[in-house]
């Protein structure tokens, strides 16, 4: 949701610099900003952990890097039917070590998601 709105802020810049004499030539913005698309309209955004919509971002800011460096086009707008992902980051997953009673030694480890907050589950 936060990748679309960036390409959307994106190609509404763009626009209006082409529309508006003073705006010709000024740089279009490119930053990973994502707080102003939190709104009343949107407020199921807040119950979204902050690493997952700043992850949206960076990708759309990492899709507009390979944009300047000519290895693809500009970002475009995702589908929101089909395959679905999101990208988790370390801030994100915990490695739980599962130690032996008797012996005290690490048998396996559990991988915890989520964050404090927002804790998704451990997987067996």
């Amino acid at each position: 949701m936060i990748y679309n709105a960036k390409v959307q802020e994106d190609r509404y810049f763009r626009r209006f610099a082409q529309r508006m004499v003073g705006a010709v030539g000024k740089p279009v913005p490119v930053d990973q900003q994502y707080s102003q698309f939190i709104t009343e309209r949107t407020s199921l955004l807040r119950d979204v952990p902050s690493q997952i919509l700043s992850n949206g971002a960076v990708k759309f800011r990492q899709a507009y890097q390979r944009f300047f460096k000519k290895l693809g086009g500009r970002p475009k707008l995702k589908k929101k039917s089909g395959r679905q992902a999101v990208w988790l980051s370390r801030e994100l997953c915990e490695f739980i070590p599962q130690t032996d009673d008797q012996t005290g030694n690490i048998v396996s480890y559990q991988l915890s998601l989520g964050t404090k907050r927002f804790p998704v589950g451990i997987t067996p």
